[in-house]
């Protein structure tokens, strides 16, 4: 065996010893008492107890909300500038549809309406001259293009003119010339020639030959005048003027062309400005418009008959809207409730939501009326969380409604906006084991409650269920007529501390067992 071998076992023997020493130092930290070294028996005075009874419990939340009707006719401001109320009814003046609830300045609207108006009147005769000066413009387009057409026609016949009757006419005419003077030069040369052999005979003079020699000459000259006519003709003049006709006509095409690109040109260009001047006309029209209607809307009508409370500045105030507050766009202004329903608009934070379901009874105390409480039924549980009010912003709330059961007539003699605390009945139990809250106490997870066993006092797990304000419902660990410490903490502190100790310990070993493996 190689001695690197004992070198590892005695290693492997050194790291097990000292996992062993510190688990042991672990164990012996635990105070002796924790582990089941006896204490002394804890005595308790006979009024520290409470007896485990059955009954009626009830889980509840209790929220203050505020006292609103059921249906009510919310008067917001619907002048988009922020104004000041100049002024506004009483609160509590009942009212008939279509009378005025309250007026808000609008001199400055009235101010920007006259100073806009003469824009609105500049922009419609700047649209009239637009309409008018597009119109202008397609009649010259049309009067232009019409005289291109002609020109372009013109053009063209003059061109088909000149190559079908023109050209043929005066080509004839040279040929024509040139064959004449041909013959006539023919002519003349067998009368030279006769004149000629005549003379030689004696029957004419020389005279007469000399004259017949000259009328020769004279005759082909006029022969190659001829001639010269019908070749500049046909090898110049013909195609100059062609080739003039020809351009003239391609030119006139193009000038049409010139001419329509032109007219669409100049035509987009009014086309383009009328547009302009229309969208300039509508911004000015629509924003007189929007004056008047905003102007309109600083009078305040009650659609409907009622007594008119005035809504809160803002959601963190008490102070209730009067002359010379500040309202901006969509504030409330006032409302004309429907004193014949009530009901409670709570917050609910996102903690006891849960515990709150649609159609849960709730008992619902007036702040004005302490001896007479109502019921209420949830009738709304927002889905949807909103922040919460100042300066809590951060918290999560929901919105809650609760319907009041009460008679109209009395009702109507509750004024909206009271304040009112209202108990939701979520869940209820009959014959139900239960104890006072401060008697379990929860220590690791588990729920322990302190029973009187004889002369002493011994702990025991609960499973506990529901509780109300002061009592909680026990499932299982007790029965009843046992009674249990009623404050534990303080007569049981000792005990508390040990099954604490015991719990640390417990969760401590665990840990280092799984660290262990």
């Amino acid at each position: 065996m190689k001695p690197t071998t004992h070198v590892g076992s005695q290693r492997s023997g050194k790291i097990l010893l000292s996992l062993v020493v510190i688990l042991t130092l672990m164990v012996m930290s635990v105070p002796i008492a924790s582990w089941g070294v006896a204490e002394k028996p804890l005595v308790v005075a006979e009024d520290g107890f409470a007896v485990v009874t059955r009954g009626h419990i009830d889980q509840v939340v209790t929220q203050q909300g505020e006292l609103q009707s059921a249906e009510r006719n919310t008067l917001t401001s619907n002048c988009e500038w922020s104004t000041t109320i100049v002024e506004i009814v009483p609160e509590g003046t009942y009212v008939q549809p279509g009378d005025v609830i309250a007026v808000l300045d609008d001199a400055d609207l009235r101010e920007r309406l006259q100073e806009r108006e003469v824009r609105y009147i500049n922009s419609i005769a700047a649209l009239e001259q637009a309409r008018e000066n597009l119109n202008i413009q397609v009649l010259t387009n049309e009067s232009k293009i019409a005289a291109a057409e002609l020109k372009l026609e013109l053009a063209k016949l003059k061109l088909d003119a000149y190559v079908n009757a023109e050209h043929p006419q005066k080509l004839h005419q040279l040929e024509s010339a040139k064959v004449l003077a041909e013959e006539t030069m023919a002519r003349a040369q067998k009368s030279y020639e006769f004149t000629l052999s005549m003379f030689k005979r004696g029957y004419r003079a020389h005279d007469d030959c000399e004259a017949e020699r000259l009328k020769v000459i004279r005759e082909e000259n006029k022969y190659a005048q001829a001639t010269d006519a019908l070749n500049i003709y046909t090898d110049h003049t013909y195609v100059r003027n062609m080739t003039q006709y020809v351009a003239q006509s391609q030119e006139a095409e193009r000038n049409l062309e010139r001419v329509k690109i032109a007219a669409r040109s100049a035509e987009l260009s009014r086309q383009i400005t009328l547009s302009s001047r229309e969208r300039s006309y509508n911004i000015y029209k629509a924003y007189q418009e929007r004056l008047k209607s905003n102007i309109e809307a600083c009078k305040i009508i009650a659609r409907n008959a009622g007594e008119v409370i005035h809504a809160r500045e803002n959601s963190s105030s008490a102070q209730g809207i009067e002359e010379g507050s500040r309202v901006r766009y969509l504030q409330q202004i006032a409302h004309i409730p429907d004193r014949d329903n009530l009901k409670v608009e709570l917050r609910v934070h996102e903690s006891n939501i849960r515990l709150i379901n649609h159609d849960s009874d709730a008992i619902v105390t007036i702040d004005a009326l302490q001896e007479t409480p109502f019921r209420g039924t949830v009738s709304h549980v927002s889905k949807i969380p909103t922040n919460g009010r100042y300066p809590n912003y951060h918290l999560r709330e929901y919105k809650v409604t609760v319907a009041l059961d009460i008679d109209p007539e009395l009702a109507r003699t509750i004024a909206p906006g009271l304040s009112a605390d209202v108990t939701i009945i979520s869940e209820q139990r009959e014959n139900a084991l239960r104890v006072p809250h401060q008697s379990v106490v929860e220590i690791g997870g588990d729920y322990y409650s302190f029973v009187k066993s004889g002369d002493y006092v011994e702990e025991r797990i609960v499973e506990v269920g529901i509780n109300d304000d002061s009592q909680i419902e026990i499932i299982s660990g007790l029965e009843e007529g046992e009674q249990v410490v009623t404050k534990p903490r303080v007569t049981c502190a000792s005990l508390i501390a040990s099954l604490q100790d015991r719990t640390d310990a417990r969760d401590g070993t665990s840990g280092w067992l799984a660290f262990l493996d």
